[in-house]
């Protein structure tokens, strides 16, 4: 009880924020269905028909797969559904974002080592950053179909072309000073980039990570419309096809909620590793 009593003296700002967003949004609701009742939950669906109507309504891709066909409304089984929907989007996010990051840092590192490589580098590297991620959707599309792979290089690439870019930068912004005072005391230069270089960049690339995990999600559900049959991306694009837009509603509820607690948990890991900054 006392950890939740702090919690609301240390967050009640940001709890009556969203309620005034929650607050907002029902009134706005409740004004498009007074004024067409007939087709408001179609447009802009009131939250006790987003909860209490849509939700129990996923029960109906409950079993699929073993012939249960056949529109049901059904708590538990809509929970069963959203849940194994969202193992599946999650495990395309956390190895397309985790890949991509790892694969652009890494990149970024070795490509700065040389100031001449990096200049030589950069140029493409920014152009390739340039393309409409969204654009490529259709060419991942013909060039690996509906599997699973096609959906992970696709989020990898996106974030591969945003941190790669961030990182270099980010060593080319390093203060010669330091490197020089590096020198003076006798480091040799895989010695100051690894003392110097790789601790001075980590907040930059802080932030880059956490601006990533904010458009995970849409790039997972960017890549998840390429074509496949599982994942929440599929139940957006079965909602949206038969303008559910309370189911899609619920989708979006539940992309907000993963998305705040991996900012918290991010948050909480970046924290340790930059404490130097405190």
């Amino acid at each position: 009880m006392q950890i939740i009593n702090n919690f609301f003296l240390n967050h009640y700002l940001k709890i009556f924020g969203i309620f005034l967003l929650l607050l907002s949004y029902e009134c706005f609701a409740w004004y498009v269905y007074m004024d067409n009742p007939r087709f408001a939950n179609k447009m802009f669906p009131r939250l006790e028909y987003i909860f209490f109507k849509s939700y129990p309504e996923f029960a109906t891709y409950y079993g699929l797969d073993q012939g249960l066909i056949g529109f049901r409304e059904n708590y538990f089984q809509a929970t069963l559904v959203l849940f194994d929907s969202s193992l599946t989007t999650l495990f395309r996010l956390f190895l397309g974002v985790g890949l991509g990051i790892l694969l652009g840092v890494g990149t970024g590192l070795i490509l700065g080592i040389s100031p001449l490589i990096r200049e030589i580098s950069l140029p493409p590297i920014l152009l390739l950053r340039t393309i409409p991620i969204m654009a490529l959707i259709p060419l991942f599309l013909f060039w690996f179909g509906t599997r699973e792979i096609g959906i992970i290089i696709f989020v990898i690439f996106a974030v591969f072309s945003i941190i790669i870019v961030s990182t270099l930068e980010a060593i080319r912004n390093v203060p010669k000073i330091l490197l020089n005072h590096s020198a003076c005391m006798g480091a040799t230069k895989f010695q100051s980039y690894r003392t110097v270089v790789i601790p001075y960049i980590l907040p930059a690339l802080n932030g880059s990570i956490r601006v990533i995990l904010g458009i995970s999600f849409a790039l997972v559900l960017a890549g998840e419309l390429l074509a496949t049959d599982k994942g929440l991306g599929w139940l957006m694009i079965l909602s949206e096809r038969y303008l559910q837009t309370g189911r899609m509603m619920v989708i979006v509820i539940i992309f907000i909620i993963y998305a705040i607690i991996l900012n918290i948990i991010y948050i909480k890991f970046s924290n340790k590793i930059n404490h130097w900054k405190k």
